[in-house]
């Protein structure tokens, strides 16, 4: 029996675990922490953009007359191009109505006649509103919605946050298996 002393023989170093894990959890952090900014105003636009592209504005049937508004909502008051510079509009309504007399760049047709946005009215509860607009021949409002614009921003924030989560667990986990290793 040959005599062999322990130290005497060679064994390979422990092989590190764990280190890939680390950098691609760091990497997920930080693109998270970019997303957490960038996500939200890119699902708001989109959104926006979208409800504006698919808003289907709907004669209220001459210069004046009422339009029923639901709660937390954002409508635009149009009236024809040709009469947006000669046409000044007023809004009434019950309680808590913000009306912005500003004219927007993006034109509707309805019958054949296109129609430009004179200013939008937002509401926080169901009201009646009545829309006079003084120097044009007809009004059209659109119901654009504002849910839709805050589920887009809420998606925008829970993907980059529920990445975010992964990204963490991932790091713990690559250091727990480099500690043990």
């Amino acid at each position: 029996m040959a005599y062999q002393a322990s130290y005497g023989t060679y064994r390979a170093p422990a092989k590190k675990r764990g280190l890939k894990r680390i950098i691609f959890g760091i990497l997920g952090i930080i693109a998270n922490l970019i997303g957490l900014i960038v996500m939200p105003v890119v699902a708001g636009i989109v959104v926006t953009v979208i409800a504006l592209l698919s808003a289907s504005p709907v004669s209220i049937g001459g210069p004046s007359g009422t339009v029923q508004t639901t709660s937390s909502s954002l409508y635009f008051v149009y009236v024809p191009t040709s009469e947006t510079g000669s046409s000044s509009c007023t809004v009434e309504g019950a309680s808590d109505m913000v009306w912005d007399p500003s004219q927007g760049s993006s034109p509707a047709t309805i019958d054949g006649t296109e129609y430009t946005v004179v200013g939008s009215i937002q509401v926080t509860d169901d009201q009646e509103v009545a829309v006079t607009c003084d120097g044009a021949s007809d009004v059209a409002v659109a119901d654009i919605g504002f849910v839709g614009s805050l589920v887009g921003m809420a998606v925008g924030l829970i993907i980059p946050i529920g990445l975010g989560l992964l990204a963490v667990i991932l790091l713990i986990w690559g250091i727990v298996a480099r500690v043990r290793s």
